[in-house]
């Protein structure tokens, strides 16, 4: 459990580091900057999620399986070589294909110097991974956890550098774009350097002859794993980074034969990607509440407590539709303030308006994917992957010409659905039953409403008072928030929408809960 701590508050501060640090990148570049940016960064994201999540994840769990230090290290080191070859591979793919990628994402050869920036950071991807991942399996969480945020702080600090110092020395927003790839090679080197020491055990022992033979840990089954399990992991954690792959290579092709001009969609596409730091941010609080309750869910797995298991899963649902939901509605109800404050103009809004409801399918999913992780209930689940990729390209093709970044995001929405329906239909029935109290939907979808309302309210009349510039945004942006939130604690005291239990589970809900109940009227 301690473990599992340090991990969710490493991936917490990864997460908002790299939602937050899109924001003043965008405002140091331009919208047509920020494409560039975007264009590729789907790209880097395949490799940090194999890297970071989906693999080390795969790796931690055959570690754990083996009965003694000898077979840890062999398989460990198996893994390293299967791993080498892959990351060569796709170096070799992204690299000597940037030039046909980038004919892919827009008929931009610009992209070519950019993409093959992205190219070297795949060269450590099995240091990171198998470091990580062995780590893990021996239930050291702190080498993941710290190089991760190194991993970030490092990259953050160099993008940020390089846009503020390539905007003032005159560089064109392709060769900005390139050194902003470049720092995730940076980055992960220092990661590697400093899980060194853990990497260097994985060769400590010398293996015998006997185990080598083993086949369970034979060199076939160890790649028929990682293809089946590894890569089903990293899919699922990729999931959102799949589908900005996808508007990667059609948006602004499409939003051209709409009738725009190709710097016109760069820049309409650099505003319609402003939405991914958004959904982000949207999802941290509940991913991170989620987060912190699997572990607990996993130790009444093995432990075979079922009755423990449905009441914190159940709980844990409830809690992620909530957060979400209300992060979703307040981001709607004050979203051309936001989007003036951190972007610096109101375009685009209705479009992110839409955008942003993939917060609460994207949350469930997430958490649910993982439930099914942890019962081994995954089957079927990397096709509806492919499916959920294969909807959203033809939805781009069906609605971005007509509607523009608005049809973009649609389709982002709409092909979350499908995917969204299997995995909830995935989980065993006993999980499913009963997992909400009387009138809960009602008291949930009143609360959102009066957020929605007050918030969205008190925005528009600050907006009249103050006025629409960037400062006076910023103050409407402040009181509309604290208006959503204080509205939203008052409905869910009211209408007792959480138990005592779920307060607790909150952070610093102990602390709102004890507040409140000296008010009286609460419900346990």
């Amino acid at each position: 459990m301690a473990g599992a701590g340090i991990l969710t508050l490493a991936g917490i501060i990864a997460k908002v580091l790299s939602a937050v640090y899109r924001i003043p990148f965008q405002n140091l570049v331009g919208n047509t900057g920020f494409y560039v940016y975007q264009q590729v960064y789907p790209l880097y994201g395949i490799g940090v999620v194999l890297a970071l999540s989906g693999w080390p994840l795969f790796i931690s769990k055959i570690i754990t399986e083996q009965t003694d230090g000898e077979r840890k290290q062999l398989v460990a080191r198996r893994l390293f070589w299967v791993l080498f070859i892959i990351s060569c591979l796709l170096f070799l793919f992204v690299y000597g294909g940037a030039p046909l990628l980038a004919l892919g994402m827009g008929n931009d050869l610009k992209l070519t110097p950019v993409i093959r920036a992205v190219a070297w950071m795949f060269w450590f991807m099995p240091f990171l991974a198998v470091g990580r991942g062995f780590a893990q399996g021996q239930l050291h969480m702190m080498p993941t956890a710290v190089s991760q945020v190194i991993e970030q702080l490092a990259r953050v600090g160099i993008i940020i550098g390089v846009a503020w110092w390539g905007v003032h020395a005159g560089w064109s927003i392709y060769k900005i774009g390139t050194w902003a790839m470049a720092a995730a090679a940076f980055a992960a080197m220092l990661a590697t350097l400093y899980i060194s020491r853990t990497i260097k055990s994985v060769w400590q022992t010398p293996i015998s002859r006997a185990v080598k033979k083993d086949r369970e840990i034979g060199w076939l089954r160890i790649f028929q794993r990682l293809w089946s399990e590894g890569n089903l992991l990293a899919m699922l954690a990729g999931l959102l980074v799949l589908l900005q792959l996808v508007d990667s290579f059609s948006t602004k092709g499409l939003l051209v034969n709409s009738g725009l001009s190709a710097h016109a969609a760069e820049y309409a596409k650099g505003v319609y990607d402003r939405g991914q730091p958004l959904v982000q941010l949207g999802m941290v609080l509940a991913t991170a509440v989620s987060t912190s309750l699997l572990p607990v869910l996993r130790s009444h797995a093995v432990r075979k407590e079922d009755g423990a298991f449905i009441h914190d899963f159940q709980m844990m649902l409830r809690l992620s539709l909530i957060l979400s939901g209300v992060a979703t509605t307040g981001l709607i109800a004050i979203m051309p303030v936001v989007n003036q404050v951190l972007f610096s103009t109101r375009e685009g809004s209705q479009a992110l308006m839409v955008f942003v409801i993939t917060i609460v399918p994207a949350t469930i999913i997430l958490i649910v994917t993982s439930v099914l992780q942890s019962l081994d209930y995954t089957r079927g689940v990397g096709w509806f992957i492919i499916l959920t990729m294969l909807v959203k390209y033809i939805l781009n093709m069906l609605l971005v010409p007509k509607f523009g970044i608005m049809g973009a995001a649609m389709a982002t929405l709409l092909s979350l659905m499908p995917m969204l329906y299997f995995v909830l239909r995935r989980l065993p029935i006993k999980l499913r039953r009963q997992w909400h109290g009387r009138y809960w939907w009602y008291k949930l979808i009143t609360t959102l409403l009066v957020v929605v309302l007050t918030a969205g309210s008190w925005c528009w009349l600050s907006d009249k008072l103050f006025g629409s510039s960037r400062l006076a945004s910023l103050l409407t942006l402040i009181t509309s928030a604290l208006v959503g939130i204080i509205m939203f604690i008052v409905m869910i005291w009211r209408l007792c929408l959480l138990s005592k239990e779920e307060w607790y589970t909150l952070p610093k809900g102990d602390k709102v809960y004890n507040f409140l109940e000296r008010k009286g009227n609460l419900c346990d």
